[in-house]
């Protein structure tokens, strides 16, 4: 019994001293964040929020890098019927953006990401309105994802 009380003591003393830590931590170092995301009044609420949501703004003042984002979204029809009625739709979302270093307010970087996701028209009409913006919630996301790729492998060069 006292061999393995040992066992187990030497077996979590030897776990726990390991040298083990972890990757990815739950609390954000806001040290690492240079860039502040202005983004154009005109982009659609949903945008503007997501975009917000998505990343962590400096104050202005204190960022090394501001990137100026403007959002167009579009939609149109993937699938018409032969008697006419649309029974899918495709939402585009392209995220135009250029990095200014804030020292020199000189462009550094100019570009564009775009974000795709169809949906499906045949059920209800309140049904229909969230579909559209479970869609347009994607497509935002896949646009933003990508936008940030960019502007942070442009940044930390």
């Amino acid at each position: 019994m006292i061999k393995k009380l040992i066992g187990i003591i030497f077996i979590f003393y030897m776990v726990v001293s390991c040298g083990f830590t972890p990757i990815l931590k739950d609390s954000i170092d806001t040290n690492n964040v240079i860039v502040y995301y202005e983004i154009n009044p005109s982009s659609s609420y949903e945008a503007r929020q997501l975009l917000n949501s998505s990343f962590i703004n400096l104050e202005k003042d204190k960022a090394k890098f501001i990137v100026k984002v403007n959002i167009m979204e579009s939609e149109s029809a993937v699938n018409i019927e032969s008697s006419g009625s649309v029974n899918e739709y495709k939402i585009e979302v392209l995220i135009s953006f250029k990095i200014f270093e804030t020292k020199t307010n000189s462009m550094i970087f100019e570009s564009q990401s775009r974000g795709f996701a169809n949906y499906d028209v045949s059920n209800s009409e309140y049904t229909n309105t969230l579909i559209q913006q479970d869609a347009l919630k994607k497509a935002l996301t896949n646009s933003i994802q990508l936008m940030n790729i960019i502007v942070q492998s442009k940044v930390n060069k």
